[in-house]
């Protein structure tokens, strides 16, 4: 008797300098095709994703470890657990939605 293994394919939610969105599906390196996010996510949670990436780019100090205040911080750990928990209600069945918070 054989088994039959799928593996998921790994959703990381990440930011980082210079870059627009904040999941792994824009690297080379992604498994198949690509997801078609119009399709899988709602408008609004692909604008927060949107927005949550462009706030790192725009306010991410890697020196204080602040976006210019501790409110501003707080709303980016605060929205960044609050995306995951999204994403992994909307394509959990689909992917293995992962956080990685290095910042």
């Amino acid at each position: 008797m054989q088994l039959k293994v799928e593996l998921v394919q790994e959703l990381l939610l990440s930011v980082d300098y210079g870059q627009m969105w904040p999941l792994n599906d824009i690297m080379a390196s992604w498994d198949g095709e690509r997801p078609d996010w119009d399709t899988l996510i709602t408008p609004e949670l692909k604008k927060r994703l949107r927005e949550w990436a462009l706030f790192f780019d725009e306010f991410g100090n890697d020196e204080t470890g602040l976006f210019g205040s501790e409110e501003r911080r707080r709303w980016f750990d605060l929205e960044a657990v609050g995306l995951f928990n999204e994403l992994r209600r909307q394509v959990g069945h689909l992917y293995d939605v992962k956080i990685d918070l290095w910042f």
